[in-house]
């Protein structure tokens, strides 16, 4: 695995892209404890994702960026991960489907206009493709 050829180096800061995609469940929880350990022992680790799961168990700090590349917000995760909003506003979760604490809603309809969603917020079907970048401090 390349994540062994770069810890034998003994890094600083890791950066990482997707590092959860196409990954099954055990190597998933490995990954995360391995990174959670990074972490604690004085490691910065950078994680470009859109697992949202996945930041709320290796990161404390979230950055979202937009489309056009630009910071759309710098905060800690549980307030990003909390603020429907901007998950919605920066393409991380689906106005129709998404996950909120390991819970999945589905909304099935048609496509067209606003509407509002079991958990009482209003819905713009407009959106633009962002990343969410973490830093574990």
């Amino acid at each position: 695995m390349c994540i062994a050829t770069v810890l034998a180096s003994n890094p600083d800061v890791l950066l990482l892209d997707e590092p959860t995609a196409g990954l099954d469940p055990r190597t998933q929880l490995w990954l995360t404890e391995l990174l959670q350990e990074l972490g604690d022992a004085g490691k910065t680790i950078i994680t470009a994702t859109h697992d949202l799961e996945f930041v709320e168990q290796i990161s404390k700090r979230a950055i979202v960026m937009g489309e056009d590349h630009r910071i759309v917000v710098d905060d800690n995760v549980e307030k990003v991960l909390n603020n429907l909003e901007l998950l919605l506003d920066s393409n991380l979760i689906h106005e129709h489907m998404h996950i909120h604490s390991k819970l999945v809603h589905e909304h099935l309809h048609t496509h067209k206009g606003k509407h509002v969603h079991e958990h009482d917020t209003e819905c713009d079907l407009s959106s633009t493709r962002s990343e969410l970048l973490l830093a574990r401090e």
